[in-house]
């Protein structure tokens, strides 16, 4: 069985201090940059017969919240529930999406149907395990939306954590922030092979940042 994801950003509705959060899990008759496409109807059993966890990063042990409402609209698949406030895990969380931090949305599923028409994957039925909170989302235009209005200061600061010297870090994060014009022109579209690989390594450095920065601080 392999677990397969999509991401999306993420609509946040936080109303007072109870947590409440929602957004789309995923959008029909929209080709992703892995060449799939989700037709109207592919959760309609799913979600007959099991509540999709709230997950922290899709690891099964962080669960964060709960989805209270989830079906599908003409859009694709709507989501609303609350992040549990009153939890460590789910403050820090909640607190990290009012700011702005996080916003993307991804959910974890299995294939069970699908046809090939045009060279896509036509996505016809799937088993839908869990949404999760997502620092980085799976694809690359995900991941441009999620830290586009960052500033140079930040990439600085998140590399000055990993226990890179102020010059290194200042270098380093110099060298990114000049790339980032290039990363946003080609989010849009299937990026070349060879710049894809800089964007992989750059969403490797900044998960690898985010994770040493949150362990330092649980």
């Amino acid at each position: 069985m392999t677990i397969e994801q999509k991401s999306l950003s993420l609509d946040v509705k936080a109303v007072g201090e109870e947590g409440q959060i929602e957004g789309y899990g995923a959008v029909f008759g929209n080709r992703d940059s892995y060449g799939d496409i989700m037709v109207k109807g592919a959760f309609t059993e799913t979600l007959k017969g099991r509540k999709p966890k709230m997950l922290w990063q899709h690891n099964m042990l962080d669960p964060i919240g709960t989805w209270d409402e989830y079906a599908e609209d003409e859009r694709g698949l709507y989501m609303r529930g609350r992040i549990a406030i009153k939890s460590t895990k789910g403050r820090d969380v909640y607190e990290l999406v009012k700011a702005g931090a996080i916003d993307g949305l991804s959910i974890g599923y299995v294939t069970k149907d699908y046809e090939m028409k045009g060279g896509a994957r036509l996505l016809m039925a799937v088993d839908l395990f869990e949404a999760s909170l997502v620092t980085m989302p799976a694809n690359a235009a995900a991941l441009v939306t999620g830290v586009k209005n960052a500033d140079v200061r930040d990439i600085e600061a998140a590399l000055r954590q990993m226990s890179f010297s102020r010059s290194e870090a200042k270098a380093m994060a110099s060298a990114a922030w000049k790339r980032r014009e290039d990363v946003l022109r080609e989010a849009g579209a299937l990026v070349p092979e060879a710049d894809q690989r800089d964007v992989d390594e750059l969403k490797a450095l900044l998960k690898s940042t985010l994770l040493n920065i949150g362990g330092q601080n649980d």
